[in-house]
């Protein structure tokens, strides 16, 4: 690791208002941004790594980008790898026990996600609580609001696929490359397609 990185991650663990480390440390690799507002915080109850995994000689960042008030838990030794982004808008709260987000994700929290211990998380997950447009009727009113996500323990989400607001994936199951999550999954069932539907129960993973 660089002096600079060494550096920030000084700052970052020891110096800055915005951390709070009880049983943790923030990694930083080259090229990881961490841009957080003022009344942000982050609480380490595990170690996270920023930008992990990079190529040697790679240019990519990772992203973790926190709005007025947003809270982010880290439970667990979790890893952000390179490519990959994390916002947390204002008033949001996101919760990580130990797994990893792998390249080319996006974890966008407008209200409140939380994924479980154990999550291998692939190329290319899109994670929203939000659809971060409003749908309005002829009166005003607005027709889709955020709604909470729900990761268990020991979830497998394949590469590309999409988890959406208001949906709850139970222990053990795995979510196919490419499938649009618009329901609940149970614990230990395969779902796959768009709309994603549950294809096999009773799977096991490893």
């Amino acid at each position: 690791m660089s002096d600079e990185n060494k550096l920030r991650g000084f700052y970052f663990n020891r110096l800055c208002g915005n951390v709070t480390r009880e049983n943790g440390r923030l990694v930083l690799y080259t090229n990881a941004v961490m841009d957080l507002h003022p009344t942000a915080r982050i609480n380490l109850r595990g170690d996270f790594f920023v930008n992990a995994n990079r190529f040697e000689g790679s240019k990519a960042e990772a992203y973790v980008r926190m709005h007025e008030n947003a809270v982010l838990n880290v439970n667990g030794s979790f890893q952000l790898y390179f490519g990959s982004t994390i916002q947390v808008f204002t008033d949001a709260y996101l919760s990580l026990g130990r797994g990893y987000l792998n390249s080319n994700s996006v974890i966008a929290c407008a209200k409140d996600i939380s994924i479980g211990d154990g999550a291998a998380i692939a190329r290319g997950v899109y994670i929203y609580d939000a659809d971060h447009h409003m749908l309005q009727d002829e009166n005003g009113r607005v027709s889709n609001t955020p709604a909470p996500v729900r990761i268990g323990d020991h979830v497998w989400i394949g590469a590309n696929a999409t988890v959406l607001k208001g949906v709850k994936i139970g222990n053990g199951a795995v979510i196919a490359a490419g499938a649009v999550v618009t329901s609940d999954v149970p614990p230990n069932c395969l779902a796959a397609g768009v709309p994603a539907r549950v294809i096999r129960k009773n799977v096991r993973w490893k």
